[in-house]
C-alpha cells in the first residue's frame, strides 16, 4: 500500500513549521522567570528586615548609653536588650530574632546586637540553611548631667516611699547636676526644686524644674561596696564641752559623746576622723572645721547641727575615703539634721547609706559656698525655708568626687558604629 499523499504532505508541513517556537520557549522559561521574581522579592524582604534590625539596635544602644551615666549595673544592659527585643516583635512573624547587649565601662560604650534567621523560599537550598541577618550598634555616653543627689530608698512591700521630699517653703538648688529619687519625689506647693535633671523611679509632684522623668530606672548606691571600717582603739575620749577656746584633733578614733556648746572650736587636722559615740550635737556658736578630712560616725543615736553652730568641712584629697566629707556607718538608720545658718561650706560627698538627711531652718543656705557637694542618703528632706544648694564646679576644687558620681559621668550620647 502507498501512503496517502495528502497525509504525507500534512506531516511534512508540521515538521517544517516554526510558528509554535515562541510558545514552546515561553513554556520552558516561565518557571525560571517565576522563580527569579520570587527570589528578587525574597532578597528585598531580607534587606528590609536587616534595615529594620539596624534601626532597632541603633535606638536601643542610644537608650542604653543614655541610662549608662545613671546606672552602670547589669540592669542597664538588660534594659537595652529588652528595648531592642521589643521593637523586633513584628519581625517574629517570619524571623527568629535573638538580642544581646554589653557595656564597656572603660569606654562608656553600650553595644546592642541582634541576629535573625528564617528558612528560605527554596527549602533552605538557596542560601544553604536559610537566611541569616545581623545588625550591631555601639553608642557612647559623651554628655549628661552628673549625679549629685541620690535618695536611695526603694519601694518595698508597703509601697513606694518618698526618697526626696521638700516641705513648707524650702528649696533644693542643683542647677548643673542630676537629682535622682529611687522612689517617689514630692515637692510641696510653696517649695522649689531646680536642677539640671530630675528623675524619680516612682512618681514626682510639685514645682520641679525641669519636668522630672518618672518611672525611671533606679540607681544603685555607687558606694555600696565601699568598706567603712572603724579601728577598735580610741585615741581620745570626748564629752560635753561648754565655753570657748580651740582644740586640735589628730586623725584617729574619737570615742564618747560629742556635744559642743558656747563658742568652742574643734579643728580637725588632715586625715580620717572616726567618731564612735551615741550623740553628735553642735549647738550655740560652736565650730567644727577641717581641711582634707573626713568625719566617719559609728554608734550614733542622734546627730544635729543647730542654732548658730558652724560646720565647715573640706573633704579628703587622697586615701580610701578620697572625695568624702561625712560618712555614717551602715548600722545607723537615724537622721542627720542640719538647721544652722553656718553650714555653707561642705566640700565633698555626704554619704548616709541607711540614714536620712534633713535640712531645715529659716532663710538659711546649706553648702552654697562649696564648689561642689554630693549627697547620697536613704532619704533627703527639706523643711522651713532652708535652701540646700548643690554646686557642681568640680574643676575649681582640689577635692575630687569619688568614682560613681560627679563629672566622670558628664558625657553626651552618640553612635560610635
Amino acid at each position: 500500500m502507498r501512503p496517502c499523499p495528502a497525509l504525507a504532505l500534512r506531516l511534512d508541513r508540521f515538521r517544517r513549521c516554526r510558528s509554535g517556537t515562541v510558545i514552546v520557549i515561553l513554556s520552558l522559561l516561565l518557571p525560571v522567570l517565576a522563580l527569579g521574581s520570587v527570589g528578587v522579592a525574597e532578597v528585598s524582604e531580607v534587606m528590609m528586615a536587616r534595615s529594620k534590625l539596624q534601626s532597632y539596635v541603633d535606638a536601643a544602644a542610644l537608650q542604653g548609653a543614655g541610662e549608662f551615666g545613671v546606672d552602670q549595673s547589669s540592669a542597664t544592659v538588660e534594659r537595652a536588650r529588652l528595648a531592642a527585643d521589643g521593637m523586633a516583635a513584628p519581625l517574629r512573624l517570619r524571623w527568629t530574632i535573638t538580642s544581646s547587649a554589653t557595656i564597656d565601662t572603660a569606654s562608656r560604650a553600650v553595644t546592642v546586637l541582634q541576629t535573625g534567621h528564617r528558612a528560605s523560599f527554596f527549602r533552605n537550598v538557596l542560601p544553604p540553611g536559610g537566611w541569616n541577618i545581623e545588625a550591631k550598634a555601639t553608642a557612647i555616653r559623651t554628655a549628661r548631667k552628673p549625679l549629685c543627689m541620690l535618695g536611695s530608698e526603694t519601694p518595698n512591700r508597703l509601697g513606694a516611699p518618698t526618697a526626696v521630699a521638700l516641705n513648707d517653703r524650702s528649696a533644693i538648688t542643683a542647677n548643673d547636676c542630676l537629682i535622682q529619687s529611687n522612689a517617689n519625689l514630692a515637692a510641696g506647693t510653696g517649695t522649689a526644686l531646680w536642677a539640671g535633671e530630675v528623675r524619680a523611679s516612682g512618681s514626682a509632684s510639685g514645682p520641679v524644674r525641669p519636668a522630672p522623668i518618672t518611672d525611671a530606672p533606679t540607681v544603685s548606691d555607687p558606694f555600696a561596696n565601699m568598706r567603712i571600717d572603724v579601728p577598735l582603739a580610741c585615741n581620745d575620749v570626748l564629752g560635753i564641752t561648754i565655753g570657748s577656746g580651740t582644740t586640735y584633733l589628730n586623725p584617729g578614733v574619737h570615742c564618747g559623746q560629742l556635744s559642743l556648746l558656747g563658742t568652742m572650736t574643734i579643728v580637725l587636722l588632715p586625715g580620717d576622723h572616726y567618731f564612735v559615740g551615741p550623740i553628735l550635737n553642735l549647738l550655740g556658736q560652736s565650730t567644727i572645721t577641717g581641711t582634707d578630712v573626713v568625719m566617719i560616725f559609728k554608734g550614733l543615736l542622734s546627730a544635729q547641727v543647730t542654732g548658730m553652730a558652724k560646720l565647715e568641712i573640706e573633704g579628703r584629697k587622697s586615701g580610701p575615703y578620697a572625695g568624702f566629707a561625712i560618712i555614717t556607718d551602715r548600722d545607723y538608720f537615724g537622721d542627720l539634721g542640719i538647721s544652722t545658718n553656718n553650714a555653707r561650706k561642705i566640700i565633698g560627698t555626704i554619704y548616709l547609706p541607711n540614714a536620712s538627711l534633713t535640712v531645715s531652718g529659716t532663710g538659711n543656705k546649706i553648702a552654697d559656698q562649696s564648689p561642689w557637694t554630693v549627697v547620697v542618703a536613704r532619704s533627703i528632706r527639706t523643711l522651713g525655708s532652708a535652701n540646700l544648694v548643690i554646686n557642681a564646679n568640680y574643676s575649681s576644687s582640689t577635692v575630687q568626687p569619688p568614682p560613681g558620681v560627679g563629672p566622670a559621668k558628664d558625657l553626651p550620647v552618640r553612635l560610635a558604629q
